[in-house]
């Protein structure tokens, strides 16, 4: 790529970074059609909160979710943080953990689930397990395809579904939007690294995934998808949007001839990637292939509304996209239409489809052409198929959520999706439902369709959207009337997500005791809960905060995001709304929830003011009276009560940057009679993430922070408060989300946007022990030390653990893990096993887990040197070798 295309495609990147969070929000006006800062966004909402019933109103929870997101990733200042930084400090952490990956033998996380669907308890919605972009199909074996997956990267199966087994997990990110199989050489496959969904909503303004969802470009594997290296379509993140790539295409007849599309516009390739030229510099959104002459492509492209950036159309190219030709659409190119996706009838290639975007992200309308693009009409149905109701009102989230595809036979049947389901039947003309986000109507799929694709040996339609992959033999359209009478959906669907564990969640605990049960919150995925043997998704809603009763194993809490919060005394099969609210005051997005262990059945909560509970949480007494903030009263975002003093609690409000209003920490020692104000020393212009008080000392605290503001992630006071200690050290210029006190070891451990690090007693260095967990997020740390267990919870590929003492040791390679080889480690389900060190006395004991966390195989070994011939299915798996309080972890895969 030449140097000045590079400076054009930054350019056209940032003017793309200007656009609002969403062009659907009634809260958010710009009359003068220029940027809105992070803090202007924020007031706007606010004013228009405050005199709105948000249980009454449309398109807001968008927001939220993204300015809690937003919250963690701002500069000292109050705005978000530029990209280069974050994609610097991702890079550096990266390059020095493989670094040290490659001088250690023994991992320390295994996976612990949900790698299957949660059975579901909400009882008014689809659940899932986590957002799938696209996929992608072996041309010869109706067994093998590939998915991109938002966050956790490529999977692919050999078995139709059965089996999952994760192909990307030592790429520098997990984000994948495209995957392409080269149909001559199935072994090399093109991936599109980077996450389309959200183009438009660049980090100055979105932190909704908690991370970028700037790409890398296009990565190229020759060995089925095992080892992946970059090719010469490479960007780097601090490009922001031009980084992006939407699609990739191999020519059938030569392989060495590649077309991919995106942001920054088209490029061909005549050797496999290594070079590419650029041929066109527009916006482009799709890219389909005419499946009857591989060499005629069609391109769509977009209109980025509030930047004015790009304009919307349709081209075509009879080159395999060498040349390009803008077709006669009749589409507004800008000012109407922000994105256009388009689908071509299999059964007469000349009937081409797209669908239009308007500016509220709903439905502008279809244009259709019978002739291969030279003619078209516009048909608008009269319904908004984006919207996520029964289409009667405007807006939907159609820049985020869009798919497309038409019957195999009939070219008049017609089948879109955004957060639901619809089909015509009259080549777009009328539209009626086939699939519906929740229980209301009866089972379906989940919301939030991103994908949908027709395997060519099969026939069989695949959907991919947030809650994972779905497969039918036949789309059937329904009826708003039958589903209102009781009547089914007709189509069949069956569920291919269980065995990826993709999900993304915010807050974990455990039953600390024997049990080993778990809850964690999700997002767009409800609150999942393991009762010891299975996962259930309980409650509903995006997962917040929660608890288990150590002592009554059926007790559990749970919140959806404000602070609603929803009790279950028989193991989440019913669940009751817990006002944990008296005063009715506002929550944070994640609102805290603490138990004081030491009593059982004392809660409390945060909301303006904290609460308590002394009857198990039936009834609430605020015990603070915080005054506001400057001009705002605010949140409280960070809760904490001492282990051996239940007098002593810490709280944190959350900083008001729209308000110009800082954070602040306060400490009452007699259960909130009184309350003392402990901020000087700590950074108030930073989001409080977390904070955890000492086991055995009261006065001794720690507190995290998010942001850029480098040096300032972690302070620890050892006198209540009176002052603080910067304990930042050498940790990276990222956000850190938790933090907690290790039990029985002096450290202090912390999950942050690069995994997990501990730091022991009196050094000044902490210690990365992320070794054998993905490159994800850590959004939460918890203990049970009655199983010696550390569990965290990661946004994007669900919940890991391991032994709390490996995770406790020093330079960077737990004390205690024992040094051993898998060989093969792609395997066939033989191999072997090689101790390098002589450990059986009397003999170690190997325990064998698959993806999912389930336990395989079990024996003892009594050599060093032991031959496995197991009969494993394909996929994933982790193997255990212990011998007395020695622990090492290993992955391998069966192919």
């Amino acid at each position: 790529m030449n140097t000045l295309f590079l400076r054009t495609a930054v350019l056209a990147a940032f003017l793309l970074l200007i656009l609002p969070v969403s062009q659907a929000q009634p809260f958010l006006v710009n009359p003068a059609n220029a940027p809105l800062s992070f803090s202007a966004m924020q007031r706007q909402f606010h004013d228009w909160s405050s005199w709105h019933r948000l249980d009454r109103e449309k398109n807001w929870k968008y927001y939220k979710r993204w300015e809690a997101e937003m919250l963690l990733h701002t500069d000292g200042h109050g705005e978000p943080v530029a990209p280069e930084l974050l994609a610097r400090e991702h890079l550096r952490v990266h390059t020095a953990r493989q670094q040290a990956n490659a001088r250690t033998t023994a991992a320390s996380w295994y996976p612990l689930g949900p790698a299957a669907v949660p059975d579901n308890l909400t009882g008014y919605l689809e659940v899932g397990i986590g957002r799938i972009n696209c996929i992608a199909f072996h041309p010869n074996d109706p067994s093998t395809y590939f998915v991109g997956v938002a966050q956790g990267g490529v999977w692919k199966t050999t078995d139709n579904g059965q089996s999952w087994t994760p192909l990307t997990d030592e790429l520098p990110i997990l984000r994948i939007s495209d995957i392409a199989i080269d149909p001559n050489n199935t072994d090399v496959l093109y991936i599109s690294v980077g996450d389309y969904a959200y183009i438009g909503f660049g980090l100055d303004l979105n932190g909704r995934k908690r991370n970028t969802h700037y790409g890398l470009g296009v990565y190229k594997s020759t060995d089925g998808g095992q080892t992946w290296a970059p090719t010469g379509l490479g960007f780097d993140q601090t490009q922001r949007d031009a980084s992006l790539i939407r699609k990739v295409l191999v020519r059938p007849s030569d392989s060495n001839q590649l077309v991919a599309c995106g942001a920054s516009g088209m490029y061909t390739s005549d050797d496999a990637g290594a070079n590419w030229t650029q041929v066109s510099d527009s916006l482009f959104w799709d890219l389909q292939q005419d499946p009857g002459a591989p060499d005629v492509l069609y391109a769509a492209t977009g209109w980025v509304q509030n930047s004015n950036t790009g304009s919307a159309g349709v081209y075509k190219s009879t080159d395999f996209g060498r040349n390009w030709t803008l077709l006669n659409t009749g589409m507004p190119p800008r000012g109407d239409i922000q994105r256009v996706k388009l689908a071509i009838a299999p059964s007469d290639p000349q009937r081409i489809y797209a669908v239009t975007v308007d500016t509220q992200s709903g439905l502008y309308g279809f244009y259709v052409t019978n002739d291969g693009g030279t003619n078209w009409q516009y048909r608008n149905p009269g319904v908004n198929v984006l919207s996520g109701g029964d289409g009667t009102n405007p807006g939907g989230q159609g820049t985020y959520d869009l798919a497309l595809l038409v019957n195999a036979t009939d070219p008049d049947v017609v089948y879109v999706g955004g957060v639901n389901i619809w089909g015509s039947s009259d080549a777009a003309r009328n539209f009626d439902p086939l699939a519906y986000w929740t229980l209301e109507y009866g089972p379906s799929v989940h919301a939030d369709q991103h994908f949908f694709a027709r395997q060519p040996l099969t026939g069989n339609i695949f959907v991919c959207n947030d809650g994972g992959l779905y497969r039918t033999a036949d789309m059937i359209i329904h009826s708003w009337d039958d589903a209102i009478n009781g009547i089914p959906w007709p189509t069949l669907w069956t569920n291919l997500s269980d065995g990826m564990a993709t999900t993304s969640f915010y807050r974990i605990s455990s039953s600390r005791n024997a049990t080993g049960r778990l809850i964690a919150g999700a997002q767009d995925n409800s609150t999942s809960y393991y009762d010891g043997g299975q996962w259930y998704s309980v409650f509903g809603g995006d997962g917040m905060d929660n608890y288990l009763d150590p002592a009554d194993d059926f007790r559990l809490i749970g919140s959806s995001q404000f602070g609603n919060f929803y009790e279950s005394l028989d193991g989440g099969f019913s669940a009751n709304f817990v006002n944990t609210n008296p005063n009715n005051e506002d929550g944070e997005w994640t609102t805290p929830f603490v138990a004081d262990y030491n009593n059982p059945g004392v809660f409390y909560t945060g909301y303006y003011n904290v609460n308590r509970s002394d009857d198990n949480g039936f009834n609430w007494n605020p015990i603070s009276s915080f005054p506001p903030n400057g001009v705002a009263q605010t949140e409280i975002c960070a809760l904490a009560v001492a282990p051996n003093d239940p007098d002593v609690l810490v709280a944190a409000r959350r900083v008001r940057y729209e308000f110009g209003v800082n954070g602040d920490v306060f400490r009452t020692t007699n259960q909130g009679g009184s309350w003392t104000n402990i901020t000087a020393g700590l950074p108030d212009s930073l989001y409080y993430t977390s904070v955890d008080i000492h086991p055995a000392n009261a006065g001794d605290i720690a507190i995290s922070l998010a942001g850029f503001a480098a040096g300032q992630k972690v302070y620890r006071s050892t006198n209540g408060g009176q002052s603080w200690q910067n304990v930042s050290f050498n940790l990276p210029n990222l956000p850190v989300n938790c933090v907690k006190y290790v039990p029985r070891s002096g450290q202090l451990m912390i999950a942050s946007d690069v995994g997990v690090w501990t730091l022991d007693s009196g050094s000044v260095t902490w210690n990365d022990q992320s070794l054998g967990l993905p490159n994800v997020i850590v959004s939460d740390i918890e203990f049970n030390e009655v199983l010696n267990k550390v569990y965290v919870c990661t946004f994007g590929r669900g919940i890991w653990g391991s032994d709390l003492g490996l995770v406790t040791g020093s330079s960077g390679l737990p004390a205690t893990a024992i040094d051993f080889g898998v060989y093969p480690s792609l395997n066939n389900g033989r191999f072997t096993l090689r101790l390098t060190e002589s450990l059986l006395q009397p003999a170690a004991k190997v325990i064998i887990t698959d993806i999912q966390g389930r336990q395989v195989w079990q024996e003892e070994l009594n050599e060093t040197i032991h031959e496995f011939n197991l009969g494993l299915a394909p996929g994933k798996y982790y193997i255990q070798v212990r011998t007395g309080d020695r622990v090492g972890v290993r992955s391998f895969i069966v192919g």
